[in-house]
């Protein structure tokens, strides 16, 4: 029996979204699939499918074990670790077959050492930092990598990657000044002879802002699952998102003016009211930080969730009258009638981004595939 509080994932919107990031591609350019943090909150299980079958054959990922599972759910494509690669896991990459990024000579001889031992060859990406300063080789250090790479045995040189920071910023000259670099240094490698099957730096952003960015390969991440990865952009994306997230009012009461209502007792009635209780709190997902900022969407109109958020509940007031009842849908991300509520819209309030959002519903939220698309959530 499932529980009443789900997220809906709607795997045509999936399909939607995959579509638009195709259509927006230069020719000959093929998709990587981003599903690290369990398809951003949308469940593996649910997405890969309808990704496949749209003619995704690469995917990304941020761990082992995220590799792990989609070689569990049957994903016999290839699958590339976009994370530093750790000695402890090293056994994982022949057993899974995963395709590392290179970011220095240690982990190159080690990678190297096990595919040997293994009697394989990995496949392998040249990373390199053009501004992030997260991972990756320094651009003027890349061709001795891969130099250095090329020679040992176990390892191919499969792609050379990088990755933007401020792609989805309306100030492209950040970017661009990423673009530039990774250009000239993929060009100087290649010159010193070394080719490469995929040439890739562009996640949603480069896509939708950068067409030189798209190279050989593009890897799309929230776009595939209906954010334009700038909210102002995003009502005009054409994007559909995948998440909606419901919940049901498992209880009411009606109390007196000055009421306390939650932890810490913050929030007191305004007049007498109904106030109704929904299974949903901080321990699914929805941070604690949004106490006073959320509305949920019932039989077609909009309430506040009042007092503090709790670990397994929260609390709407009705007003004073009301034809809500127990059992009755509560939407919290999605559409009811003409009112629409979005990640996005959650993020604003919360100060954070749609991608925090949907990667925090917990897992024990439970995740249902649905064909149809809610049109009005933007």
């Amino acid at each position: 029996m499932m529980r009443p509080t789900q997220a809906r994932i709607s795997t045509t919107a999936l399909r939607h979204n995959l579509s638009i990031v195709q259509k927006a591609l230069s020719r000959g350019t093929r998709v990587m699939g981003v599903v690290k943090a369990n398809c951003y909150g949308h469940e593996a299980e649910v997405c890969l499918p309808p990704l496949q079958e749209g003619g995704v054959d690469v995917f990304g990922v941020a761990t082992v074990e995220e590799a792990r599972e989609l070689r569990y759910h049957g994903i016999r494509d290839r699958i590339v670790l976009l994370t530093s690669p750790f000695l402890s896991e090293r056994e994982a990459f022949p057993e899974l077959d995963i395709e590392p990024l290179i970011s220095d000579k240690e982990t190159a001889r080690w990678l190297s050492a096990t595919a040997e031992a293994h009697g394989i060859v990995l496949q392998s990406h040249i990373y390199i930092d053009t501004g992030m300063t997260r991972n990756g080789v320094n651009p003027e250090e890349a061709l001795e990598l891969t130099r250095y790479v090329s020679q040992l045995p176990g390892l191919a040189l499969k792609g050379i990657a990088s990755h933007f920071a401020t792609s989805e910023s309306p100030d492209h000259s950040y970017a661009l000044q990423q673009l530039s670099q990774f250009d000239g240094t993929y060009r100087e490698v290649r010159d010193a002879g070394f080719d490469f099957d995929e040439v890739h730096i562009a996640n949603s952003g480069g896509i939708l802002n950068f067409p030189d960015s798209h190279y050989t390969l593009v890897r799309p991440g929230i776009a595939l699952y209906g954010y334009h990865p700038a909210m102002e952009e995003q009502k005009n994306s054409g994007f559909r998102p995948v998440m909606s997230l419901y919940s049901v009012v498992s209880s009411m009461r009606r109390v007196p003016e000055g009421r306390a209502v939650s932890y810490g007792a913050r929030y007191r009635t305004s007049q007498e009211t109904y106030i109704a209780t929904l299974p949903i709190g901080y321990g699914d997902g929805l941070m604690r930080q949004l106490t006073g900022k959320l509305d949920v969407l019932v039989k077609d109109s909009r309430y506040p969730v009042v007092g503090t958020i709790c670990m397994d509940e929260i609390m709407i007031d009705l007003g004073p009258t009301t034809s809500v009842a127990v059992g009755d849908e509560v939407c919290l991300i999605g559409t009811s009638g003409e009112e629409s509520i979005s990640a996005w819209d959650i993020a604003e309030k919360g100060g954070t981004i749609a991608y925090e959002i949907t990667t925090m519903i917990s897992q024990r939220v439970p995740r249902r595939a649905i064909k149809t698309i809610e049109e009005h959530i933007l």
